[in-house]
């Protein structure tokens, strides 16, 4: 099946959402969690010279009604798309910013190691923070990437996210760092640990 943007929208109507384009969904505040199941099976269509439409579909499943449903089907077409398009993959990668599970530490952090990965991997990144119980597995794997130029800025934010004492030594290298984002990023980073083991002490 050809995804385009008329056909997508046909679908929609389908399963009772109205909408004129695709992007209406993602720029819209209104909840569609009838639309899910549709939307991965349009995402599993193997149409790439439709990437723009693949790309809205993504965007679309950045909801929580998506949890669950969607996360297999997304790590797929990462898996796809990682050597042919990394904006396409990048997009994947903030889906989980909002639908990312504990199942899907390990998958993530293996697309965390792959330098080949490049900046696609910076979402993932921000996405790990949420998975608090992870917190070693994830340390283990981010601390030897700090320096890496297309994410570090995403893993000081992330260390710190998850009060990485582990961390701090690192990122303090980073407070007089001559790009003003790693700077400032590393003095958020630093403050929460900080405030957190005051916490602990207190």
């Amino acid at each position: 099946m050809k995804l385009t943007d008329k056909i997508i929208v046909e679908k929609l109507a389908e399963v009772g959402i109205i909408v004129s384009s695709i992007d209406d969904l993602v720029n819209t505040r209104m909840r569609y969690p009838q639309a899910i199941p549709l939307l991965v099976n349009l995402l599993n269509c193997d149409d790439y010279e439709h990437l723009g439409v693949k790309k809205a579909i993504a965007r679309s499943l950045t909801v929580k009604e998506a949890k669950r449903i969607a996360n297999k089907p997304l790590l797929e077409e990462f898996e796809k798309m990682k050597s042919k398009d990394l904006s396409y993959c990048w997009v994947i990668g903030n889906a989980f910013t909002v639908i990312i599970q504990e199942d899907d530490v390990d998958h993530i952090l293996e697309i965390v190691k792959d330098k080949r990965n490049d900046y696609s991997r910076q979402m993932f990144i921000l996405a790990l923070a949420k998975i608090k119980s992870r917190k070693s597995d994830i340390e283990d794997v981010l601390i030897p990437l700090l320096g890496d130029n297309s994410i570090t800025g995403h893993i000081i934010t992330t260390l710190g996210n998850l009060k990485s004492e582990k961390a701090k030594s690192k990122i303090e290298l980073f407070l007089n760092h001559e790009k003003p984002y790693y700077r400032r990023n590393a003095k958020n980073a630093l403050t929460k640990i900080e405030k957190e083991r005051m916490k602990k002490e207190g």
